[in-house]
């Protein structure tokens, strides 16, 4: 019995070695930089970077609504603490589009992350730390030991406090690798996203990287720039206002109505009186998902992603994909409110009545007649909105997608973001296929348009005309034009504004 007692209280003393053994691991583990390496830095991150200073893990993929909503949180943290903390991305890519590290690396620049970044494409990182959800923040302290860890958003204060009662165990203030610099300036357009036509002849496209809207005429001379570039939220001219990440456009007469995804608020911009104003939103993330007829600026939204004018109603109308929520939203202009359309907030695919359907990050609008057709991101699905009913046409969970051709429930997408609808026929900027997908809502099949001259790069939106499309190529910082017949890809150049 003394014996087994020996052998038992060996064991117990054991365990501590064994558990710093077990964090030792794990972090030779990060210091392999996942299956993909090291992105987004000029040098790998080693052990020794690691050892005696906070290490924050943020699991993320990047096509994730609310990894992207978190950004801010930790572009705090980062302020605050220096280089007390290193902060990691580990990108454990939930899409086949994700997984390369040319996009991994892209979503970084386009999200201005300043910290380095695991490509963890494998899961093997996510696994060994037990992750069941993006995003996921597990803290490590000066040892390597796991202090604390949260799923999801409104983690910020949680996380601060943690971090702030761990400072003691802070050793080392070596230098940590310098993070990769981008050079804008070379490129006229930086990840635009949305294109809307207006005034006759004229363009407007969201350059959504430098934080601004260009107008343009048919020759593609540009014309117009709203916004100073900078990222902010500031009202006024249009030289000195500034937007956050915009994307939808919607045109009424002189004014357009900017979806000003980063600072969750619709913007005005009218274009007689060159200025800019706020029109919804509070400048903070919403979390509300039973707003109705809420006077418009006292709404917190939360990352609009498109918007779309309803001509049909005889009053002034806007439909919002409130991509951050789950929900598509009606903003009315002329008694500056805003109410829930259709959606619970739940993020799954559920059709029905309006109020009971569920959506996964709604992230594009097109109406044709009656009907809304709508793109849900998150479950690679096409869907539309009639007679207050949602109908799923293309999609069938979260975790389904692909680029099969074909008719439901066989016919995939993946992660579609941009769209455009005209006598019944559907076009889809297929965004992760990297492909331009028609729907024909008569016969209920989708096709893959044959593409000659030339590919894309995650193309986030799609311009209808005449017999031709112009084409969003946002991972390519450009436009093309489509030959809706032969399938003819050209180059579709804007020309800088002329002095």
């Amino acid at each position: 019995m003394k014996k087994l007692r020996f052998l038992l209280s060996v064991l117990v003393a054991l365990i501590p070695l064994f558990s710093v053994s077990a964090q030792a691991d794990t972090r030779d583990l990060l210091a392999k930089g996942g299956a993909g390496g090291w992105l987004n830095v000029e040098r790998p991150v080693t052990r020794a970077d690691m050892e005696g200073r906070l290490v924050l893990l943020d699991f993320w993929t990047y096509g994730c609504i609310n990894c992207m909503q978190v950004i801010p949180d930790l572009t705090h943290l980062e302020e605050k603490f220096g280089d007390k903390l290193l902060i990691v991305g580990v990108h454990s890519a939930k899409f086949k589009g994700e997984q390369g590290n040319d996009r991994i690396l892209a979503a970084a620049q386009r999200f201005g992350l300043k910290h380095p970044i695991i490509n963890d494409s494998d899961f093997a990182v996510w696994s060994t730390f037990n992750v069941k959800a993006w995003p996921t923040f597990v803290l490590l302290d000066g040892q390597g030991k796991e202090i604390s860890r949260y799923a999801g958003e409104k983690n910020r204060e949680k996380l601060e406090r943690d971090i702030e009662a761990s400072l003691s165990s802070v050793t080392s203030m070596a230098a940590l690798p310098a993070i990769k610099k981008i050079d804008k300036k070379d490129s006229l357009l930086w990840f635009p996203s949305r294109l809307v036509r207006a005034n006759g002849e004229g363009f407007f496209l969201a350059d959504t990287g430098h934080n601004r809207i260009l107008g343009f005429d048919g020759t593609g001379q540009i014309n117009l720039v709203i916004g100073n570039g900078e990222a902010g939220f500031k009202d006024g001219d249009i030289a000195t206002a500034s937007f956050n990440q915009p994307r939808g456009i919607s045109a009424i007469g002189d004014l357009l109505i900017i979806a000003d995804t980063g600072n969750h608020a619709l913007r005005e911009v009218d274009l007689v009186k060159k200025t800019v104003t706020t029109k919804a939103g509070t400048g903070a993330r919403g979390f509300d998902r039973k707003v109705k007829n809420k006077p418009a600026l006292e709404a917190a939204l939360a990352s609009p992603w498109d918007i779309v004018f309803i001509p049909l109603s005889m009053e002034t109308k806007f439909v919002v994909a409130m991509a951050g929520l789950h929900q598509l939203w009606v903003y009315d202009f002329l008694n500056n409110s805003v109410s829930v359309l259709a959606g619970t907030g739940a993020e799954r695919i559920k059709d029905g009545e309006a109020s009971v359907a569920e959506l996964a990050q709604p992230s594009a609008l097109s109406q044709d007649g009656n009907s809304f057709y709508f793109l849900d991101a998150e479950s690679s699905a096409l869907r539309v909105f009639e007679k207050g009913q949602v109908k799923t046409l293309i999609g069938t969970g979260l975790f389904d997608f692909g680029a099969t051709d074909g008719k439901y429930p066989d016919a995939m997408l993946q992660h579609p973001q941009g769209l455009a609808a005209r006598n019944g026929q559907v076009y889809i900027a297929d965004t992760y296929n990297n492909a331009i997908r028609l729907y024909d809502r008569q016969s209920g099949e989708l096709s893959t348009i044959k593409l000659k001259g030339g590919t894309l790069n995650e193309p986030g939106d799609i311009l209808l005309m005449d017999d031709a499309a112009l084409i969003v190529d946002t991972g390519n910082h450009s436009l093309r034009r489509l030959d809706l017949t032969s399938g003819e890809l050209t180059p579709f150049e804007l020309k800088p504004m002329l002095p």
